[in-house]
C-alpha cells in the first residue's frame, strides 16, 4: 500500500487526485541545461548523443569548429608492480621479487585493480 501511494498526487485542497504530477516549469529544465553545460560543457542533449553513440559529444566543442562527437581515450595501462631493495648506493627495484642473498625488501608498489 506505501509503495503505490506515492503514484496519487494531492491536489491545492488536500484531495487525492489519481491524476499525473504535473511537470516542472520551463525554468526547471534552464537551471538543469545551464547547471549540466557549467559542471560538464556538455549539454543534456550531448549527454544523450554521448549515451547512445558510446562516443564524447559536446556542442560547446562543435561550435568551436571542433568535431561533435569524438572516439573516448583508451585507459592508461596500470603501473606494474614494483619491489625495492636496500643496496649500497641507491635502492634497486625489479619487477619479481627478488630473494637473494641479504637484500633488504623497503618498499613495494602492487599492481593496481581494476575499477570496472
Amino acid at each position: 500500500m506505501l509503495a503505490v501511494g506515492g503514484c496519487a498526487w494531492i491536489g491545492e485542497r488536500g484531495s487525492l487526485n489519481p491524476g499525473p504530477r504535473p511537470l516542472p516549469n520551463t525554468y526547471t529544465f534552464m537551471q538543469l541545461e545551464a547547471l549540466s553545460l557549467i559542471n560538464t560543457h556538455k549539454t543534456m542533449g550531448d549527454h544523450v548523443a554521448g549515451w547512445i553513440t558510446g562516443k564524447d559529444c559536446s556542442s560547446p566543442r562543435a561550435e568551436r569548429g571542433d568535431a561533435y562527437c569524438i572516439d573516448l581515450p583508451d585507459r592508461p595501462t596500470p603501473p606494474p608492480q614494483v619491489y625495492c631493495y636496500s643496496t649500497l648506493a641507491r635502492p634497486t627495484c625489479y619487477s619479481q621479487p627478488y630473494n637473494e642473498g641479504n637484500d633488504r625488501l623497503i618498499g613495494f608498489v602492487p599492481a593496481s585493480t581494476p575499477i570496472r
